[in-house]
């Protein structure tokens, strides 16, 4: 029985929802009683639950934005992908394949993509880009390669025909497909006189976007160093990205070449771009580089790979390794020690401006205006030219030359294919690189393997993995361009040129057993190992996708 209510009772309150900010400011509103302390650390707890809850919002946004994106990417790539796998016929297996390579050959077509904007320039950078596209394509029959390229003016088969002249490797042009891209000039050093770094940086995302967008593939190899495209396609595509670094975009000693007092806005500038720089190569998953110098500089500044391998236990996956270029040893080693050479110097390097050719023609005019230079001493100078800057190059240095009173002592010789590199090699006497902290130098391998006695600059690659003692004795020379160094290139020549005919058949000899290390064979086989990896990430990645409802 329900009992009647008195009639002084007040009537039942209703229930009201009190809105979250008016919970949060009773929570977090200032205390006049509580101590400095607890008022520190109560707006301290806010800010991080603030900051938590931005920063989850951007990822989320990002998250969101990024697959919406990359979803119309794969729409729009899909007409261009349904054609190439159309037209794509897998090669046939060798006989006597075992079951394994049967399956593996038999799986579903891949899509390799290899981003190098300068594909057809001919230097030490392409000899790697071709030498991991033969070894793929000979490895794994189901896949395809796609060159992303800046070189609009050539076809695939003059791309395919300069490859095999100058490298002398074949490919299998039926799987390759060119992907061309209109603005190359967005990483090019002419388009960014002010903040080059940044300006490539910033441009190659674009160029990167435009890659991209004309043709997904399944995994994104960069074979040139534009490392702030991997976000972009990280994030987009969800696809593997891998990294072949040949130098750094910014390296540690850089910042001690600056002074604090009166180039601290640079350093600020340096110290930020580091940062970025840092970001953008955590979304690197396989990193490759070319030597030791590369490897200790990148694993240096790419300091937030090794933390997300220890924060997601994925070290297979980030671990960094050394990857010598491929160099053509096997038929330069063939080459006789003890045959007679010329009084020749040698350099093979592209004309650019790092690679310091003017220091070697003022030192070659002190040593060949010198008793101790051989009668009839010649400098040939071989190299490639990318573009009419470099070209601008050759004729300051053809200038540069005759001021020097040497012009009759030199020879340029450009785009030169590989048969004509190789007659050079069999007859000069020394071979010579003056880049500063030059990545690798595969020139520089070429020289060892041919048994030139090789004098390089005192830094970088040729001095730390290449012109090396064997069994602790020498097989060349290295120069400082200090004033104040204990040995110049012209007075490495004058040593050189001054070795008796038994020490130079040793130094030779030593040399081609260094050169040894750099085959063609070794870094197939290192690259296989990495491109297992991607291709298992690539796997991965595709099923993630499918379960996300995303294209796969």
């Amino acid at each position: 029985m329900k009992v009647p209510s008195s009639p002084n009772q007040s009537p039942p309150l209703a229930k009201t929802r009190t809105p979250v900010s008016t919970l949060l400011w009773r929570t977090f509103k200032p205390d006049p009683r509580a101590t400095l302390s607890h008022q520190v650390a109560v707006y301290l707890c806010l800010f991080f639950i603030v900051s938590t809850l931005a920063v989850f919002g951007v990822y989320i946004t990002t998250k969101t934005i990024a697959a919406i994106c990359g979803s119309h990417l794969r729409r729009k790539s899909e007409g261009v992908r349904r054609s190439i796998f159309e037209n794509f016929k897998p090669a046939e297996d060798e006989e006597g394949a075992s079951e394994s390579e049967g399956k593996k050959n038999a799986s579903r077509p891949v899509i390799v993509g290899f981003f190098h904007p300068y594909c057809n320039a001919g230097g030490g950078g392409e000899r790697v880009l071709w030498g991991a596209v033969h070894a793929t394509l000979k490895e794994h029959k189901n896949v395809i390669c796609a060159i992303y390229t800046g070189d609009t003016d050539v076809h695939k088969s003059e791309i395919i025909e300069k490859v095999k002249a100058r490298f002398e490797i074949d490919i299998d042009e039926d799987r390759i497909f060119i992907v061309y891209l209109l603005k190359r000039q967005l990483v090019s050093a002419s388009t960014w006189p002010r903040f080059t770094l940044l300006g490539q940086a910033l441009g190659s995302i674009p160029l990167g976007y435009e890659a991209i967008s004309k043709l997904v593939p399944d995994v994104f190899v960069d074979t040139m160093g534009y490392a702030f495209t991997y976000p972009l396609v990280s994030l987009l595509l969800n696809i593997p990205v891998a990294a072949y670094v040949h130098y750094p975009m910014i390296s540690t000693d850089m910042f001690s070449t600056l002074s604090l007092t009166t180039q601290l806005p640079k350093y600020i500038y340096w110290r930020i771009f580091a940062l970025m720089y840092a970001f953008v190569g955590a979304f690197a998953e396989v990193v490759m580089t070319n030597g030791t110098w590369t490897f200790n500089h990148i694993k240096s500044v790419w300091w937030l790979n090794r933390l997300l391998s220890l924060a997601f236990d994925r070290s297979k996956k980030l671990e960094f390794k050394i990857l010598y270029p491929p160099c053509a040893t096997a038929d330069l080693q063939k080459f006789e020690v003890t045959r007679p050479r010329q009084p020749i110097v040698l350099s093979i390097a592209q004309f650019r401006l790092e690679k310091r050719h003017e220091i070697i023609l003022e030192e070659f005019a002190k040593f060949v205006k010198s008793d101790a230079a051989p009668p009839r001493t010649q400098l040939v100078l071989i190299g490639s030219v990318r573009d009419d800057l470099d070209k601008k190059r050759v004729y300051e240095l053809r200038l540069l030359a005759r001021e020097l009173g040497i012009n009759d002592d030199v020879h340029f010789v450009l785009e030169a294919k590989w048969n004509e590199v190789k007659n050079w090699l069999r007859t000069a006497s020394v071979g010579v690189n003056a880049m500063w902290n030059e990545h690798f130098g595969i020139g520089v391998v070429e020289y060892t393997a041919a048994g030139l006695i090789s004098v390089v600059h005192e830094s970088g690659g040729p001095m730390l993995d290449i012109v090396v003692p064997v069994d602790s004795k020498p097989t060349g020379f290295h120069f400082s361009t200090d004033p104040k160094g204990e040995m110049t290139l012209a007075t490495a020549l004058t040593r050189a040129f001054s070795l008796s005919s038994e020490e130079q058949i040793e130094y030779r000899t030593r040399a081609q057993q260094s050169a040894a290390r750099f085959s063609e064979e070794n870094f197939e086989r290192g690259w296989l190992d990495r491109l297992r990896v991607l291709l298992m990430l690539e796997e991965y990645c595709r099923v993630d996708r499918i379960s996300r409802g995303s294209p796969s």
